[in-house]
């Protein structure tokens, strides 16, 4: 299955990517915030999807990647934690951790709506920074407000859990097109739809008009997510490393058919 959000599709890197050569993310958007260029980063991810038939699908890890900015080459650094937990770096040189897999699921649900502590060592010990990232709470108050399919001549109104720490005070909102499924189903429709992106304020609820519902035919299948996240910057005091910090807190639900 597709990842379930499109504004994270490519945060594995934060680059297009080819053998061990990387090209950095330029003009980078994060939940408001434009960075012009992106070489190293550590990303703290968390995603619940609202499966009613399992409650407790939740997608929660850490990835981070760090490029020579001489030759867009991925580079390791001496050690990255994450809470006093040591994240171990791959065979192609970055970082990942899985909440799920690699620990208690417990131990990563308890980091929404936390300053979440990232220490960072260099190429020395004098070359280490610690620094925190929120990781905004959890947006599902219940699994009932999310919809178990779409009827696109009816207006959809969507409920989160707000929070009112999370500073830039808005949440990203996308519908998008599970091609694939949608032609399995009926081979007659298009093989792409733009996605629908809604940038609103975080108030616990929107409204999405039965005239964007429209746009996905009857019988396709779409995706709804709902995402906010936070960002923060250090630089190593040696290796001189601009490194961000980036937070991802999302809803996403499953599979919905459209009808009407």
């Amino acid at each position: 299955m597709r990842r379930s959000l499109i504004l994270i599709a490519s945060v594995g890197c934060f680059a297009s990517c080819h053998k061990t050569e990387f090209s950095p993310a330029k003009n980078w958007n994060w939940f408001g915030t434009n960075n012009p260029t992106v070489y190293n980063y550590v990303l703290i991810n968390a995603n619940q999807v609202t499966n009613k038939l399992d409650s407790d699908e939740f997608h929660i890890g850490v990835d981070a990647a760090f490029i020579d900015s001489n030759d867009n080459k991925l580079t390791g650094i001496d050690n990255l934690m994450v809470n006093n937990k040591a994240i171990n770096r791959n065979v192609d040189s970055t970082y990942s951790f899985d909440y799920g897999q690699q620990a208690s699921l417990n131990e990563g649900l308890a980091l929404f709506g936390t300053n979440v502590n990232i220490t960072l060592k260099g190429v020395s010990d004098a070359d280490t920074v610690t620094r925190t990232v929120y990781l905004p709470r959890r947006l599902v108050n219940t699994l009932a407000d999310f919809p178990d399919a779409i009827n696109s001549s009816k207006d959809l109104t969507l409920k989160w859990a707000a929070d009112p720490n999370s500073p830039w005070g808005h949440v990203i909102i996308q519908i998008y097109y599970y091609d694939g499924l949608s032609q399995t189903n009926d081979s007659a429709l298009t093989k792409h739809i733009d996605t629908k992106n809604y940038t609103v304020p975080d108030a616990g609820s929107f409204t999405i008009a039965a005239h964007d519902l429209q746009s996905f035919p009857v019988k396709s299948y779409v995706g709804i997510s709902i995402a906010r996240g936070t960002q923060n910057v250090v630089i190593l005091p040696v290796s001189r490393k601009r490194v961000f910090y980036f937070s991802n807190s999302s809803a996403s639900t499953p599979p919905l058919l459209v009808n009407n």
